[in-house]
C-alpha cells in the first residue's frame, strides 16, 4: 500500500517542472509563470517555466497549441520589427550627437576668437581714455571736451 504524502497537493493545471540545479520535482500554480522561486531543496533561484509538465500545456488541443505557436510567431515577428526600428532611430540619433558635437567644437572656437577680439577691443579703448585724459589735463581745465 503507498505510503501517503507529505507537502501540498499537486492539482490539475499545476505547473509540474524539475529544478535544473538538483532535479527536485516542483508544482505551482499556473498563475506563476514566469516568477523566479527559490528551490526548497537547493535553494538556488529557478524560474517557472510556461505550462510545463502535467499542466496547462498538457491539457491543451493541437488546434490551441498551434494557435499559441502563431500567437508567439507574430509577437517575435512585431518585436524584430520594433527592435529593427529602434537601431535605425538609434543610428539617426548618433548621426545627429555627432553633427551638434560638430556644431558645438565650432562654436567654441568661434566664442573663443570672438573673446580675443573683446580683449583687443577693450584695450584700444583703455589707450583711448588715456590719451583723452592725457589731452584733457595738457589742454587745461577751461576747455571744453567737444574742443578736443
Amino acid at each position: 500500500m503507498p505510503e501517503p504524502q507529505d507537502g501540498p497537493v499537486i492539482h490539475s493545471g499545476d505547473i509540474v517542472f524539475d529544478c535544473p540545479h538538483c532535479g527536485k520535482s516542483l508544482a505551482i500554480d499556473p498563475r506563476g509563470v514566469g516568477l523566479m522561486i527559490a528551490c526548497p531543496d537547493c535553494g538556488r533561484e529557478v524560474q517557472v517555466p510556461a505550462g510545463a509538465g502535467r499542466g496547462e500545456a498538457a491539457s491543451a488541443t493541437p488546434e490551441e497549441r498551434a494557435e499559441q505557436v502563431r500567437s508567439l510567431a507574430e509577437a517575435v515577428a512585431r518585436a524584430q520589427e520594433k527592435i529593427e526600428r529602434l537601431v535605425a532611430n538609434l543610428e539617426e540619433v548618433r548621426e545627429r550627437r555627432s553633427y551638434l558635437e560638430k556644431l558645438r567644437t565650432e562654436n567654441l572656437a568661434r566664442f573663443e576668437r570672438i573673446g580675443q577680439e573683446m580683449v583687443t577691443i577693450q584695450n584700444a579703448m583703455d589707450r583711448i581714455v588715456s590719451i583723452l585724459q592725457e589731452a584733457s589735463t595738457e589742454k587745461g581745465p577751461d576747455v571744453p571736451v567737444g574742443s578736443l
